[in-house]
């Protein structure tokens, strides 16, 4: 996409819109203004409030790079850099999983409990950490990931009272004893993920792939922690509750099974 030099606010928000819906972006108007309020560095109400004015070469040149990356369905929080997850703005990068509102129903539960030490299993971006370390700050929390890329993020979005170590699953802590075990883990079926939205593709595989049905970690988590908070797919919680006595669940906004309890 290009604009010319000299344009008001109304005409880069229209041209994005058109362009961004050219392309399937849902929600094309929202996305123009949130990228506008980026590159601007404003917020999206001011956006709205200066549709006359005009907007300096410079910052038209960044524009139309960053609606281009999202012509091609690069997901707006890797654009951004940032999202925000249960009132915290984290650092995102294409080396985690962007968080989601529906891990926050996993925190409020994590929370509700008040457990004295918390680990959580391939934390990412470290979202649920960091939420918890914010609710929870008398709380000993560990973080661990299989990637050294996601713990570097992680490091930069959690307080230096969070322990992080790397390794899968249980490895990194062996012998020690927690009072909740909390995870967000891949929980999509390999042979689901090249159907997914094209956005959702381009955050790393091993953030997504739950092996052949999607439980894989799911089910290591639940046979390694007597109490535990885990996230899952639809569907997924009439497997889970054939397999694990006494499991409990708890819905999203939209009515699915999101968390597991045990």
């Amino acid at each position: 996409m290009t604009i010319r030099r000299g344009r008001r606010v109304s005409d880069l928000l229209a041209a994005a819109t058109r362009f961004l819906k050219d392309q399937e972006v849902p929600d094309a108007r929202v996305e123009a203004e949130l990228l506008l309020a980026h590159v601007l560095d404003i917020s999206r109400e001011d956006v709205l409030v200066r549709e006359t004015n005009e907007i300096q070469m410079a910052q038209i040149r960044a524009y139309n790079r960053a609606v281009a990356r999202r012509g091609v369905r690069e997901p707006l929080a890797y654009i951004t850099g940032t999202k925000e997850f249960f009132g915290i703005r984290l650092r995102v990068t294409p080396s985690v999983l962007i968080p989601r509102p529906e891990t926050e129903i996993l925190v409020e539960r994590a929370i509700a409990l008040r457990p004295r030490r918390v680990l959580d299993i391939g934390t990412g971006s470290g979202a649920i950490a960091a939420a918890l370390a914010a609710a929870l700050p008398d709380s000993e929390i560990v973080a661990t990931d299989v990637s050294a890329a996601a713990l570097a993020i992680a490091k930069r979005n959690l307080p230096p009272t969070v322990v992080l170590k790397r390794g899968p699953d249980f490895e990194p802590v062996k012998g020690e004893k927690f009072d909740l075990v909390v995870s967000n883990p891949p929980y999509i079926p390999s042979g689901e993920i090249d159907g997914l939205q094209a956005e959702v593709r381009k955050e790393p595989r091993v953030a997504l792939d739950g092996g052949r049905d999607g439980l894989d970690i799911v089910r290591r988590i639940l046979r390694g922690a007597p109490r535990a908070l885990v996230e899952i797919g639809a569907g997924q919680a009439e497997i889970l509750r054939s397999e694990f006595r006494g499991v409990r669940f708890h819905k999203d906004l939209a009515g699915i099974d999101r968390v597991v309890e045990q």
